[in-house]
C-alpha cells in the first residue's frame, strides 16, 4: 500500500493554473505584452526566480516583473472571488482525506512560496492532511531540478525509491523521476510529451482515478 506521497500543488490539488494563465492574460493586454501565454505555459512548475528569469528574457530586462508581479496578486484574489475561493481539483479532497486515514505520510512539493501555499491549503482546510511542505523559497533549485523532491523526502525521513509523487508539469515530473521518486502524471493544462510518458509509472485522467485505484485495491497501485 502507499506509505509515502508528495503532491504538487498548483494543477495537482487547486485548479489555479488556468487562472493563473487568464491572469497573466489580462495584464498582457494591460501592459502590451504580446505572446504572454506561450512564455506562461513554460513558468508552469517554475519557483519565483526562475519564473522571473523566464519572463526577462523574453520580454527584456527593463520589465517591471516585481511591480507585475504585485499587480498579479491583486488579480488572482479578484479571479479566485469571482470563482468562489480556490478552486480544488476535482477529488482532491477526497483523496488526501483518503490517504491520512489510512496513515500514509503526506508531503507537498510546490514551487510556490511557502507562506502562500500554507495560507491557501489552510483556507481550503487541507494543511493539516501534510507532514510536510515544502515551497519554492525552500530550495535553491527550481523544478526541473530534484531539489525540492529529494528535500520532502529528507524530511519525511522517506525513502524517494518507495514515494510517489503527482505531478501535472513537465518540470514536475522530471524533478520528481531524477530525485528517484515514483511519478503519477495526472495532465492538466499541458499535454504530456515522450519525455513525460516514459518517466511517469501511469497516467491518470484525475485524482478520482487515483483514489479509485486506492479503494480497489489491498496491494497498492
Amino acid at each position: 500500500m502507499i506509505e509515502t506521497i508528495v503532491f504538487d500543488m498548483d494543477g495537482v490539488i487547486f485548479d489555479t493554473e488556468r487562472l493563473g494563465l487568464e491572469c497573466w492574460e489580462l495584464l498582457a493586454d494591460k501592459y502590451g505584452l504580446e505572446g504572454i501565454r506561450p512564455v506562461a505555459m513554460k513558468c508552469i512548475g517554475r519557483n519565483t526566480e526562475a519564473t522571473t528569469r523566464i519572463m526577462l528574457d523574453h520580454y527584456g530586462e527593463d520589465l517591471d516583473i516585481q511591480g507585475l508581479y504585485n499587480e498579479s496578486k491583486t488579480v488572482m484574489k479578484q479571479l479566485m472571488e469571482k470563482n468562489g475561493g480556490i478552486p480544488l481539483k476535482s477529488g482532491a479532497k477526497e483523496l488526501l482525506m483518503a490517504l491520512k486515514d489510512r496513515g500514509a505520510h503526506i508531503a507537498l512539493a510546490s514551487s510556490t512560496k511557502t507562506a502562500t501555499v500554507k495560507a491557501e491549503l489552510e483556507e481550503a482546510g487541507l494543511l493539516d492532511c501534510f507532514e510536510v511542505i515544502v515551497g519554492g523559497d525552500m530550495v535553491k533549485n527550481s523544478k526541473p531540478d530534484p531539489e525540492i523532491y529529494l528535500k520532502a523526502c529528507d524530511e519525511l525521513g522517506a525513502d524517494p525509491k518507495k514515494t510517489y509523487a503527482v505531478e501535472d508539469s513537465r518540470n514536475g515530473i522530471i524533478s520528481a523521476s531524477e530525485a528517484g521518486l515514483m511519478p503519477i502524471l495526472v495532465p492538466d493544462l499541458i499535454e504530456p510529451d515522450e519525455e513525460m510518458l516514459k518517466r511517469a509509472v501511469m497516467r491518470l485522467s484525475s485524482l478520482d482515478e487515483l483514489l479509485e485505484k486506492l479503494d480497489n485495491t489491498d496491494t497498492g497501485l
